[in-house]
């Protein structure tokens, strides 16, 4: 028998089904106002389940149930958590609200009426679902009332989906040998010549900047022989529009580790780790049930291409041959010496998706590699074959940019001198810099590795038009609350 601590740790009920005999007892919110019939001897209310279920009471006044009951359920507000005690009764399986037999009710907390905002995305029966075009309308409104936005399942299964990718990477992880390395949040370095991406703090009579990369110090972490570690964190980016494509405050997965022969070993790894996250999404009971559940007001969830080739790999295209691709079969003139622009980052996207492509199976998903060196960080490894290019990729994830790895410098000299050699040179003797460069001095291995947006994988594979909707509380140029 399960004791009281025991009990209380079992999940509660999240709905009744057609079929159901037993009495349950489960907590649900009021969707709307009971409505009392014309003789006012019985009420009729609608629950909301918080997996997106309906069920409908309707209650009579002299139906045998304490008169207390009727009254409880008359003056019940809408979005009030209300705990009932019912059983369902029998209908038509193609009715979308089951109806319930009411035993008990208790409400547990009254919600006060929302003002003015309405909230339109339940899709109850008998409500028109607004618009695909009209819910990205309310997406400021839907921010601003954030808590009641994500009252609604479909939105809900986003943040559970995010909090799924973070269970599978840390389980991945784990059984690769890596070590989790919380990296510092205030940090004393900056990139000369970047200032202006950086948040600055006052900091006990300094001045500290919020970390925008963990790379700096998990690649400290392997100066002191950890070998393989990783931080699950959130970084901090000036970007100054708010456009549905950048936050100021993201969740990055980065992980770097010691190589044993070449950068390949990066390139491999990402596209494991990429391709056991997606795979699992997509074929786990517990992750395609929220897939579905979002793909109520989200479309394109449920229709991420994962494309693999004979190895089971994903597609790897070089630089140059993606500018070839823009050129010669997508019509997009691009300059070989620029980067990538967004609009032809999503080109290349809706083209390896699609089936005119003769690159891969139709993916969408793939990685570019061999960057040229002007387009790179100073301490990337240049490549092994004598040209302007660099150990280094990203990968293309729905038509935008999630992954950026690469091969960094382990050489205390050649470190030094990539300092020197920048635009905005590094001293590497400032009291902010100097620990970097001690790591390599002391003997700094052979090392990669990459950081992975979960914020646009996220929006990747679910396909969602903002980057804001991956997020409970998110956080860009234009706010600061909820």
């Amino acid at each position: 028998m399960l004791n009281a601590r025991q009990m209380s740790s079992q999940p509660a009920p999240s709905h009744l089904s057609n079929g159901d005999t037993d009495i349950k007892s489960l907590d649900v919110r009021v969707h709307n106002s009971p409505v009392l019939s014309d003789d006012r001897n019985s009420v009729a209310v609608l629950f909301r389940c918080a997996n997106g279920h309906f069920i409908q009471a309707t209650v009579e006044s002299k139906n045998g149930l304490d008169n207390g009951v009727f009254d409880t359920v008359s003056f019940l507000t809408p979005e009030s958590l209300v705990r009932v005690t019912a059983r369902p009764v029998a209908h038509d399986t193609d009715f979308d609200i089951t109806p319930i037999e009411l035993c008990d009710i208790h409400n547990l907390s009254t919600a006060k009426t929302p003002g003015a905002y309405s909230n339109v995305l339940h899709g109850a029966s008998g409500e028109v679902l607004a618009s695909i075009q009209s819910r990205t309308k309310l997406i400021e409104e839907r921010l601003d009332n954030r808590l009641l936005d994500a009252r609604v399942p479909a939105t809900a299964a986003i943040f559970k989906l995010f909090s799924g990718v973070h269970e599978l990477a840390v389980e991945y992880l784990k059984l690769h040998d890596f070590y989790h390395v919380p990296t510092p949040a205030f940090v004393g370095y900056e990139f000369p010549g970047e200032e202006d991406d950086l948040f600055t703090v006052p900091y006990f009579g300094r001045t500290a900047r919020l970390a925008p990369t963990g790379e700096i110090h998990l690649g400290m972490a392997l100066s002191a022989d950890l070998e393989r570690v990783y931080d699950f964190h959130t970084v901090f980016r000036r970007e100054p529009v708010s456009d549905g494509r950048h936050l100021t405050e993201f969740t990055m997965l980065e992980l770097v580790f010691n190589l044993q022969h070449s950068w390949i070993e990066i390139l491999d790894f990402a596209d494991s780790l990429l391709v056991s996250l997606l795979h699992s999404l997509q074929s786990q009971d517990k992750y395609t049930t929220l897939t579905n559940t979002a793909k109520r007001l989200y479309p394109l969830s449920g229709t991420f291409k994962l494309g693999l080739g004979k190895s089971g790999k994903l597609p790897r295209i070089r630089f140059n041959e993606a500018k070839t691709l823009l050129r010669d079969f997508i019509g997009i003139e691009s300059d070989d010496d620029k980067d990538f622009t967004r609009s032809e980052e999503a080109a290349l996207g809706r083209f390896l998706a699609s089936e005119e492509s003769h690159v891969s199976l139709p993916t969408d998903v793939f990685f570019i590699t061999h960057f040229p060196k002007h387009l790179r960080s100073c301490n990337i490894y240049p490549s092994d074959e004598q040209d302007d290019t660099t150990q280094s990729f990203d990968v293309i994830l729905r038509g935008q940019e999630c992954v950026t790895g690469c091969r960094l410098l382990h050489s205390a000299e050649d470190l030094a001198a990539a300092f020197a050699n920048r635009p905005h040179p590094i001293d590497p003797e400032t009291p902010e810099w100097r620990p970097y460069m001690t790591a390599h001095e002391i003997g700094m291995p052979p090392w990669g590795g990459f950081g992975l947006g979960i914020n646009r994988l996220v929006q990747g594979f679910l396909g969602l038009e903002d980057i804001r909707e991956t997020v409970l509380f998110p956080r860009d140029a234009a706010r600061l609350s909820p």
